[in-house]
């Protein structure tokens, strides 16, 4: 089974934080913990004027076999939507990842993650199978309704409790392709899957304006990928259900406490912890080196 990665990313995130210091403590957790060489490719996606930068910065991190391209080049139609937010194009980029990626998995990052313990492909990939970790579907239900009228299907498919946890998480490039096309044959030869998607957050455009639009408007990457899955029957083919006695590991299960000076990192990284992953939170504007002070101690640190 090949497994590969893509983190969309921009120097300055959404919330004007510095996100490229964010993941050089990604990259040194994952240099620390991750086998060697356990993603085939690790895509960067980032705007065009800062690709150079993001390859500089990422060419010590051999190991990990990353790859920088333009979201110009894996997502060409954001060019006639330049008012997109960076949230909602680092959406569509994960679902666009198998454009470039050739895998039969990748696993999703955001710039605010952080691994935290030894971490191998097997752990991941069980028989054949992404691991995937739930979480109810009422934490968010806007985002199961307007993804089911996205893709002309009822919300109600599998257990109607439970929906896919969010990013680190591990996808089918098969899956992402057959989501994609669902989107597509509703268009009826009218653009493509990504023009669907970006079309709903134009802020130009008068009938976004409009209540049809506004109940399509809450999906998020996930929740489309989890329903189309269920309604063409492809989740237990390609994914097993993590917290079990099969695949007892949690991909996350840890976000980092606010206020930060609060948080005590000792448990996140102790074997008592079944997570892998823990997020510090995209909203907060937290020094990477702050966070860094926090955690060294818990990180070998590896450049290769």
């Amino acid at each position: 089974m090949r497994l590969s990665a893509v983190l969309p990313v921009s120097i300055r995130g959404s919330y004007d934080v510095d996100d490229l210091g964010r993941v050089e403590l990604l990259f040194r957790s994952l240099s620390a913990f991750a086998e060697p060489n356990m993603f085939d490719q690790f895509l960067i996606v980032c705007p065009n004027h800062e690709v150079k930068i993001i390859e500089e910065k990422c060419l010590k991190w051999s190991s990990l076999n990353i790859k920088v391209v333009s979201e110009d080049v894996l997502v060409p139609e954001f060019a006639a939507y330049p008012k997109m937010r960076g949230w909602r194009k680092q959406q569509i980029i994960k679902l666009a990842a198998p454009r470039i990626l050739d895998c039969d998995f990748f696993m999703t990052f955001d710039a605010d993650i952080l691994c935290l313990k030894s971490i191998t492909k097997s752990m991941l990939l069980i028989e054949g199978k992404a691991i995937m970790q739930y979480e109810m579907r009422s934490r968010h239900p806007k985002w199961w309704k307007s993804s089911a009228r996205i893709l002309d299907m009822s919300a109600d498919v599998g257990d109607i409790e439970k929906g896919m946890a969010i990013t680190p998480a591990i996808l089918s490039s098969e899956i992402c392709k057959e989501t994609t096309k669902e989107i597509e044959n509703n268009l009826r030869g009218k653009g493509t899957w990504a023009d669907r998607l970006c079309q709903l957050h134009n802020p130009i455009a008068l009938n976004n304006w409009s209540l049809h639009r506004f109940k399509r408007a809450r999906w998020t990457e996930y929740s489309l990928y989890y329903l189309c899955a269920h309604k063409l029957g492809l989740i237990d083919k390609y994914h097993i259900p993590t917290g079990t006695e099969t695949a007892p590991t949690l991909i996350v299960d840890l976000i980092v406490t606010h206020p930060f000076s609060d948080w005590d990192p000792t448990y996140g990284f102790s074997k008592e912890n079944r997570s892998l992953f823990c997020s510090t939170g995209s909203k907060h504007d937290i020094s990477p080196n702050i966070v860094w002070e926090k955690i060294a101690p818990f990180i070998p640190l590896k450049i290769k």
